[in-house]
């Protein structure tokens, strides 16, 4: 999501505004290929809700770049009065919220179809006037820290400042880490650079890898793309399975150096911001910009390699309901229940997802059927389309928009849920808080779509007495387990070890990623203890990851989940109290800190007491899996 710190955010341009404001989930696309005028309009997300004709979005980008003339105006005037300095940030967020708009249009027209010439064209401008805008106000945060703190304190207690003591809070607290005015010009003129890395993987691995040519089992000749493998990779027959594999991570495997190169350019530019702004560590570095405490990372890598022997044991009852006398890791992905088969469209999901989140009261539920009948989402795949699924809160005066690429499955529907809890998230963060605290850190923002999740496994296993299809959603609780907190602790953990590795000299090269990652997924998939058995070939997935350029990020899928297993469980069981304390945790967009704001949700992840009551959910679960399995 948006940073709060808006300085900070302009800077990243347009381009990663969809990756790392719209919570991309890896790996979950649909099946078929169309062309998007094939696609029903009430499938398509209306974009005019933001202009409705690129006229008018030419008319206010020109306006946008004449009045950012006007802020020049404010320099050397933020420690004068507290009207003047009031003043001037309301000139500043005013122009930050109509850029966002800006390049959220141009961003989702390019994410519908990056072959259309016009979303590419309209997505480098936004992003080029995202870096001018950043360049444009480099001088506020050095000028603003450069005000004694005798007379800041005093300009504070002014009125006029009232709606920006956390912002303010947020800059001064970082005082050792923001330089001087002409320093910091020259780092937010680096923008388009660092944004070259993502865009070059985007295209590469959208674009121009060539993938190859697979035939199914049922003789149907597919481009083994990303999303045919992530459709694929499912299938019940093991072949198969295996075949896909092989195929697929060859294919990336022929440009492991490219992605090495690009990848080594991601943590380069990462630890070129470390260095320039004096942080010990490219991840204090990184964590420092929401005030999120190292330590929490640590934790959680702690705690969940702790837990890894419930993952194992999971992934032996995987085994057993397989019928497998071995579990490879081509073998992760299909259903435990393979008989059961779950084929659901998205107007059926529509219905469920209703149904399932009613426990969180008729506001939510208002905002979701206003999200359905009114075009906010972008359902089904097309060709060109971006892959995965995200959310866009950043029209801040419009509503969400969401990017699915639909196909009839739990897991798809499952996604949907995911992706609509941030736009429920956003809406209420948009509505109750101005411009400047709409923004939640990415350390929230994850609890609001796992919650959904969540809420949807209850909902469903609640009422679902067939005991195939109940082992079946208990398993898919297993699988989000696998995925979102053991397998993001995973990508978390190459992520600090990789720039570590950096930090100390080594160069990044495809061998020395290879390795890497191929022993943490021995070591989080228990090659050792004879759990999985695991081909060298897959040491190449790191290559797969969209999620390693939005530097540590990952993280949050893990905590966020975590939390949001006992907010479920309390807002589920008819605690009124712990729903009314998660929406206000919602309505408060970025005003607190991220740790106070999960606390005034009701969790606090600065201990181990999270994590032990989501333990014992899992352990619960696998319980009665086993007696199911037993039966069965």
């Amino acid at each position: 999501m948006r940073s709060r710190s808006w300085v900070r955010t302009v800077a990243l341009g347009a381009v990663l505004l969809g990756a790392a404001a719209g919570q991309a989930q890896e790996g979950k696309m649909s099946q078929g290929v169309k062309a998007r005028e094939q696609i029903e309009e009430r499938y398509r997300w209306r974009l005019e809700d933001l202009y409705p004709t690129q006229e008018a979005w030419e008319a206010d980008f020109k306006a946008v770049e004449t009045d950012l003339q006007a802020l020049g105006k404010c320099q050397g005037r933020l420690g004068k009065s507290a009207k003047g300095l009031g003043g001037c940030l309301d000139l500043q967020f005013s122009l930050t919220k109509r850029f966002y708009r800006l390049s959220t249009y141009a961003q989702q027209l390019n994410d519908q179809d990056g072959a259309a010439v016009q979303g590419q064209e309209l997505n480098d401008r936004a992003g080029k006037l995202g870096t001018r805008l950043a360049a444009e106000t480099a001088w506020v945060e050095p000028e603003l820290l450069a005000v004694p703190a005798r007379k800041m304190a005093a300009l504070r207690k002014a009125r006029a400042l009232g709606p920006y003591g956390h912002f303010l809070d947020n800059i001064l607290r970082r005082r050792a880490h923001v330089l001087g005015k002409d320093e910091e010009r020259v780092v937010a003129r680096a923008g388009d650079m660092a944004n070259l890395p993502y865009t070059a993987y985007n295209v590469l691995s959208t674009l121009n890898l060539p993938f190859p040519e697979f035939t199914t089992r049922a003789g149907e000749k597919v481009r083994l793309n990303q999303a045919q493998y992530t459709r694929l990779r499912t299938s019940p027959d093991r072949d198969e399975r295996r075949r896909v594999f092989q195929a697929f991570f060859a294919a990336l495997r022929s440009f492991r150096e490219s992605y090495a190169g690009l990848i080594s350019g991601a943590v380069s530019r990462d630890h070129f911001y470390t260095q320039v702004r004096g942080y010990r560590g490219d991840l204090e570095s990184a964590l420092d910009a929401t005030n999120v405490p190292t330590a929490i990372y640590t934790n959680m890598l702690e705690q969940v390699r702790a837990g890894r022997p419930l993952l194992w044991r999971y992934l032996r009852l995987r085994t057993q309901l397989l019928g497998l006398d071995k579990l490879t890791y081509s073998d992760l992905y299909p259903s435990i229940v393979p008989s059961v088969e779950m084929p659901i469209p998205f107007d059926q999901a529509r219905g469920t997802i209703l149904e399932a989140l009613a426990a969180l009261g008729p506001e939510v539920k208002a905002i979701l059927e206003e999200a359905f009948a009114s075009r906010w989402i972008d359902v089904y795949p097309n060709a060109g389309k971006r892959s995965g699924a995200y959310m866009s809160g950043s029209g801040y005066d419009v509503h969400p928009y969401i990017l699915l690429n639909y196909v009839d499955s739990f897991d798809a529907m499952s996604t949907a849920a995911h992706e609509l809890g941030h736009a429920v998230h956003s809406y209420l963060a948009n509505k109750a808080q101005p411009f400047h605290y709409s923004g939640y850190p990415t350390f929230t923002a994850e609890v609001a779509s796992t919650a959904n999740e969540n809420l949807l496994r209850l909902f469903l296993t609640a009422r679902e007495t067939d005991p195939k299809r109940r082992l079946f959603l208990l398993g898919e609780y297993l699988e989000s387990w696998r995925t979102t907190v053991f397998r993001q602790a995973l990508f978390a953990e190459f992520e600090l070890k990789i720039h570590e590795l950096a930090a100390a000299g080594k160069p990044l090269t495809a061998d020395l990623l290879d390795a890497t990652y191929l022993e943490l997924l021995k070591e989080y998939y228990g090659v050792a203890e004879g759990v999985v058995e695991i081909d060298p070939l897959y040491a190449i997935e790191w290559a797969y990851i969209p999620h390693f350029y939005y530097n540590f990020y990952m993280f949050q899928y893990t905590t966020s989940f975590i939390a949001s297993v006992a907010i479920a469980e309390r807002i589920f069981s008819g605690d009124a109290a712990a729903r009314d304390g998660y929406l206000a945790m919602l309505r408060a967009g970025g005003s607190l800190y991220p740790v106070e704001l999960l606390k005034l949700g009701g969790v606090d992840m600065t201990t181990a007491a999270p994590y032990q009551v989501a333990f014992k959910s899992l352990e619960k679960t696998l319980a009665e899996v086993e007696q199911l399995a037993a039966k069965k």
